[in-house]
């Protein structure tokens, strides 16, 4: 009995369109939402929190304002945060590629993969997306993979249906 064994490479383009420059458009607005309400929680706190000059400041009050502070920089760095993170996708060249690199849309059996800044899990034209950088150890395990190709990271495996 003779047996044949056949490879092939199986073709996953056909199954979604994806326009990166729309999802592109979507994150744009989605960041502006999180600076601009990061502002607006910076400044609620700034009004509610001033203390006069004058005051007199015991030790009881001293470390309230130093809980305080440390607070008042949290937010701050919230701000920023999603500021640099807007200014990642803007800069964003969303071009096509054929393999995985920054810029890249990765389509896995379970989830969208948008190679460019940490982005929490969201839902777009029905499918789930999640943003990874360039830096997390995800994207090193598929950094220069291509379709067909697979990784495993934390005993999960991701094999790449599309790139986009």
């Amino acid at each position: 009995m003779q047996v044949k064994i056949c490879w092939r490479k199986v073709d996953f383009a056909t199954q979604h369109t994806v326009n990166k420059q729309d999802i592109k458009k979507f994150l744009i607005q989605k960041e502006l939402v999180q600076v601009e309400k990061s502002e607006i929680n910076y400044a609620e706190y700034l009004s509610g929190n001033s203390r006069a000059c004058d005051q007199i400041i015991d030790l009881g009050d001293q470390s309230q304002l130093n809980v305080r502070i440390e607070l008042t920089h949290k937010l701050d760095s919230q701000i920023h945060l999603h500021g640099k993170k807007l200014d990642v996708i803007k800069r964003l060249k969303f071009e096509p590629t054929s393999r995985v690199e920054l810029g890249a849309i990765i389509e896995t059996e379970k989830v969208f993969l948008i190679i460019a800044t940490s982005i929490p899990p969201f839902e777009y034209d029905n499918n789930l997306f999640i943003g990874i950088s360039t830096e997390a150890p995800l994207y090193k395990c598929l950094e220069g993979k291509s379709i067909g190709d697979e990784c495993i990271y934390n005993q999960v495996k991701f094999l790449i249906k599309n790139i986009y």
